[in-house]
């Protein structure tokens, strides 16, 4: 009995390693990370403005337009995406880490293209 119960711990723990392929309706990971960073961008954009919750999500909804229009994606797509990449959580943080480090990047080359010279 114990024989059986670790065969079928062994045989569950690999069979989800296995590789699963992206289906082709998925934007790929450089896909969503370019989305995303653009999407954050906006969101800050219009925290930074002093309007009204309606205002500010009418402002952020015609951004968002913009962007999916700029990428050529629509928001169903991004959405299952989106939903997909969810559910593989090791490939979602890696398009988060790498939002995050590209986020960075732009703020530490704007601080610094800030600084006077002296």
């Amino acid at each position: 009995m114990k024989k059986v119960f670790l065969y079928v711990v062994a045989v569950v723990f690999f069979s989800c390693g296995e590789n699963e392929q992206v289906p082709e309706d998925i934007l790929s990971k450089e896909k969503m990370v370019d989305m995303l960073i653009d999407l954050r961008i906006a969101e800050g954009k219009v925290s930074t403005i002093t309007l009204s919750k309606d205002s500010s999500r009418v402002v952020f909804a015609e951004l968002e337009r913009r962007i999916f229009e700029d990428h050529k994606v629509d928001s169903a797509t991004y959405v299952k995406s989106h939903n997909y990449y969810l559910l593989h959580p090791e490939e979602y943080l890696s398009i988060t880490d790498a939002v995050i480090d590209s986020l960075k990047v732009r703020q530490q080359k704007l601080t610094t293209s800030r600084r006077p010279i002296n």
